[in-house]
């Protein structure tokens, strides 16, 4: 079975220890049996856009930002003692599937990135190639016969170029390939791990999709460097990414004893009409596939979620799409399961002939998720704080939002902190003997002023954190205690 990797390493990696708890963390606010971390403060304010009032690096703004994070606790913690049902089975599943994703981060982090060791050797080989960036020529093509007459052309001394011009119509591709850059293994360690030269043919080599890929290397630039924090500022890139892409190595190799064994048959009478009736809904409009539990979650074009094979006939319902080792999965078992996982495809530009093949290829990472997933429960990360407070911050955030169209009928309303700032002022009341603030952490926290909306790719929900939550333009701390 094919090992396909995703994860957002640095969400773990400064802030997961050996044994995460509330202890080894940096609280900067509990409200309630909530808690804020200095990170979760961080990543909310500056992985995601803030609205204007608060857009800037300066204190206030530092302010405002801390009174939404709360206002966003406050307001789910009132509709949780509402006894109002706010968290539907859709939005359940999607927690669901935003803490396992976490989980699986997880994993990785403790089975790969942390168990990767260096040596002097390498840290100083790749220091060198970490200043380079090579000039090359490129182009992908298929299998078969293509890569036979390829194959054949190169070894008759026919050029790279003739080769191109040969079977495409427009100018040869090129890019710059830089040591840092989240390059394919193949590539990477035939640029930077060995010797080239000027004029050489790299590859085929052959991508996870099927497809093939050859370059030419034309040149390449060293950058020196002139000053000591330079020179330490890539010792600590090259350091983290060597590291990283080690670990990257030892989590194949995990993943490889996990799935040792497990027996996968698809059942193509059913496989290859099911796929066929869902293509169309794959290719809709970017616009058309924005996620039904809230508008803080959009899909990108490598997502399949249900909403995106839902309706169909059902006809289709109690057909056995696969057997995976002694179960039987029927499609309604299949798609029960992407409620809390979309599947991701690994090819992310695809004509219609090619659905079939890569939703097959979907499906086949979906069940790597599953083993994984449930290694992941067999290790008990899902009790661990940080997978804990991971889907704690989404589901906070879904229930406040809940709240709030209690209070404001129109979910869309630009102005919502303006409707829902007495609403906050009068919860900070009301809360106020369990809220606590560590104002010392809070001093030393800087935010940027820059824009950033963080996203990660090959995973099944890939936005890393929550829509701002715009409750309240407050730039006052006068409600709490100081949290010592």
């Amino acid at each position: 079975m094919i090992i396909r990797l995703f994860f957002l390493s640095f969400l773990f990696i400064g802030c997961v220890k050996k044994n995460v708890s509330e202890s080894s963390v940096e609280i900067l606010a509990k409200v309630g049996d909530r808690l804020i971390t200095s990170k979760d403060f961080l990543q909310r304010a500056e992985y995601t856009i803030r609205p204007d009032y608060c857009k800037g690096d300066l204190y206030q703004h530092k302010k405002i930002i801390l009174n939404n994070l709360i206002a966003e606790k406050l307001l789910a913690l009132e509709v949780e003692s509402s006894g109002v049902k706010t968290i539907n089975d859709g939005a359940a599943s999607f927690i669901k599937g935003r803490k396992e994703q976490s989980m699986r981060q997880l994993l990785y982090f403790k089975e790969g990135y942390s168990k990767a060791n260096l040596n002097k050797d390498e840290i100083n080989h790749f220091f060198n190639m970490a200043g380079r960036t090579y000039q090359i020529s490129h182009f992908s093509f298929p299998g078969g016969a293509f890569l036979d007459s390829m194959k054949s052309a190169l070894s008759s001394g026919v050029s790279f170029e003739d080769i191109y011009k040969a079977n495409f119509n427009d100018s040869i591709p090129s890019r710059e390939v830089k040591w840092e850059e989240p390059n394919h293994d193949l590539i990477s360690d035939a640029l930077f791990k060995n010797s080239v030269a000027k004029g050489d043919i790299v590859g085929p080599f052959q991508m996870e999709d099927g497809s093939f890929i050859i370059l030419k290397i034309n040149g390449w630039t060293d950058r020196k460097l002139l000053t000591q924090q330079s020179i330490r500022d890539r010792t600590e890139k090259v350091i983290s990414t060597l590291k990283e892409r080690k670990g990257i190595e030892l989590y194949k190799s995990f993943i490889s004893k996990v799935m040792k064994g497990k027996n996968l048959s698809f059942n193509k009478d059913v496989l290859l009409p099911y796929s066929e009736s869902i293509s169309s809904r794959y290719f809709r409009s970017r616009e058309q596939k924005e996620n039904a539990i809230s508008s803080a979650i959009f899909n990108s074009d490598e997502l399949l979620t249900v909403d995106d094979i839902k309706p169909l006939d059902s006809k289709f319902s109690n057909l056995t799409l696969f057997k995976l080792d002694n179960r039987e999965w029927k499609i309604s078992d299949f798609e029960n399961a992407l409620l809390s996982h979309p599947l991701v495809f690994r090819k992310k530009k695809m004509n219609a002939d090619e659905f079939t093949s890569q939703f097959q290829l979907a499906i086949v990472d979906f069940i790597q998720d599953l083993f994984l997933t449930e290694k992941a429960y067999e290790m008990s990360l899902d009790k661990t704080f940080e997978v804990e407070q991971s889907a704690s911050i989404w589901r906070d955030s879904f229930l406040a939002f809940q709240s709030s169209l209690a209070f404001i009928e129109n979910a869309e309303v630009k102005d919502r902190h303006i409707f829902m700032k007495p609403i906050v002022d009068k919860l900070q009341e009301k809360y106020s003997d369990e809220i606590y603030i560590n104002t010392d952490l809070f001093e030393k926290i800087k935010i940027s002023k820059v824009d950033m909306f963080v996203t990660q790719n090959n995973v099944p929900y890939p936005v890393v954190v929550p829509n701002f939550p715009s409750y309240t333009d407050d730039r006052y701390l006068n409600y709490g205690s100081k949290l010592n």
